[in-house]
């Protein structure tokens, strides 16, 4: 599997299009475009890596071509979402009307593909960064934190919340596989768990 998401990630590593950028510093800036560009060409490498695998069944529950493909396809919609060039990311401040405390990211559903980003989401790791099962890695990565919420834009995935964090979300997976594949966290950790752990090396796996 790593020669093949190793070959995936060379035919789409191109630049996204242009996206709109507000209200971040130049150094933010930089780290947004960045984390959408990674996320697209990682996202797309985990809709092709779907399949009955331990990666599927810790986020989406016991494994069937008709939830597979639908997991497939709602990847690939985020993909869509950043190739067009139309996600506009914007920073933003704590405040009663945006970001809590403690949180990454939000975004009205209905406003496709507008996405208000809070201080804290800059103290995440870049997936190169991410070590599953570390206390550093439990919130996530910047890339994960663009899949999770492009997937609930309507022309996406319409994904809903109905759990946050890697444990009590991968409990819902074994227990209710059908909430889980609505859940934006899921397809978070699925995307960031398969491609990390396709990096791994395994004994008498061929290099990509």
């Amino acid at each position: 599997m790593r020669a093949i998401l190793f070959l995936v990630l060379l035919l789409v590593g191109q630049s996204a299009a242009a996206q709109t950028v507000l209200q971040c510093s130049p150094a933010h800036d930089r780290i947004v475009r960045e984390a959408l560009d990674s996320a697209k060409s990682l996202t797309t490498m985990a809709a092709t890596a779907v399949g009955d695998t331990p990666e599927y069944a810790r986020w989406f529950g016991v494994y069937s071509d008709h939830n597979a493909e639908i997991v497939r396809a709602n990847l690939k919609a985020v993909v869509r979402a950043i190739r067009t060039g139309a996600v506009t990311v914007q920073c933003d401040s704590i405040r009663d009307d945006g970001c809590g405390n403690g949180e990454y990211a939000w975004v009205y559903a209905h406003r496709p593909y507008r996405i208000y980003l809070c201080p804290s989401f800059f103290d995440l790791p870049p997936l190169t960064a991410l070590r599953p099962g570390t206390t550093a890695s439990n919130n996530g990565t910047r890339e994960g934190t663009f899949v999770h919420e492009l997937s609930h834009f309507r022309p996406v995935a319409r994904t809903e919340d109905h759990c946050y964090t890697r444990r009590i979300c991968s409990r819902m997976a074994s227990t209710d596989p059908a909430r889980a594949i609505e859940n934006a966290d899921n397809y978070q950790y699925y995307t960031e768990d398969v491609i990390y752990y396709a990096s791994q090396p395994v004994s008498g796996k061929a290099p990509p």
